[in-house]
């Protein structure tokens, strides 16, 4: 497992204690200049995740049968099997999501590493990345039960667990207490820009892309049929591969709170 904990490399990409629509624009930049290598990791896997585990679901068998003897089996089936397709597509999602950060980092301090390389990476980083995820979210959770605020006040505090577990090592209460201490002192300035990073990737998702979406694929097939549907997998797919881009603005975020 490659841990960068050192940056010997000289950065190519510094957006030093930038407005929020300066960084977003030079980070969509950096994005396009990057898009085959992202493409390259989130576009398999998505459809992995929205086609072929959807798929196997149908092999399933009801894991309910026979548990009850009455209507509640077909339910607790349908629920155990929805439950295990989940977690399948979040453990393909989460190597994803490593791989396209380790390779956008290592852009960033103008090195390569081969997607594959980076895949391979993120399947063993990937046990303890799942632990500090069950954690954060658990954390996060428990603060919206408790009327909203605090979760919103503890999601900005723990943004940057994912970099923190992935380029700099810190496991579970390692990157949750990383991030935070990033974060104190600037907790404005971050609150801010994930909005409104969150915002713009609302927008062009919801949006954009799927007005984009949906017109061209009644141009090319009714609604439901199979050229319809495989325009709209397009698209959405599409979608996901901007995913890089929030990454990209999230990381340089991360990296500038640093060096602050």
């Amino acid at each position: 497992m490659v841990i960068e904990t050192e940056e010997k490399s000289t950065e190519i990409f510094k957006p030093s204690d930038k407005s929020f629509f300066s960084l977003l624009g030079e980070s969509f930049k950096f994005f396009l200049l990057h898009l085959p290598a992202i493409a390259t990791i989130v576009v398999p896997f998505f459809l992995v995740v929205e086609f072929v585990v959807p798929f196997f679901s149908n092999f399933i068998p009801d894991l309910a049968e026979g548990l009850t003897n009455s209507f509640l089996d077909e339910i607790l089936s349908d629920i155990f099997r929805l439950i295990i397709v989940t977690l399948i597509g979040a453990i393909i999602a989460g190597i994803a999501w490593i791989a396209t950060i380790r390779v956008i980092a290592s852009s960033i301090k103008g090195e390569k590493i081969p997607p594959i390389q980076a895949i391979k990476d993120a399947s063993s980083m990937l046990p303890m990345y799942v632990v500090t995820a069950i954690l954060y979210y658990s954390i996060v959770a428990v603060g919206f039960a408790l009327l909203v605020i605090p979760g919103i006040v503890l999601f900005i505090y723990f943004a940057f667990w994912q970099f923190s577990y992935v380029l700099r090592g810190k496991g579970a209460f390692g990157a949750l207490s990383y991030s935070k201490d990033l974060v104190s002192g600037n907790f404005v300035r971050v609150f801010l820009n994930v909005v409104g990073i969150w915002l713009v990737m609302f927008i062009l998702n919801n949006y954009v892309i799927g007005f984009i979406s949906n017109n061209i694929a009644t141009l090319v097939g009714e609604d439901g049929s199979v050229a319809y549907i495989l325009v709209n997998a397009i698209f959405t797919g599409l979608g996901r591969v901007f995913e890089g881009f929030y990454i990209i603005f999230m990381l340089t975020l991360f990296k500038d709170l640093e060096k602050s």
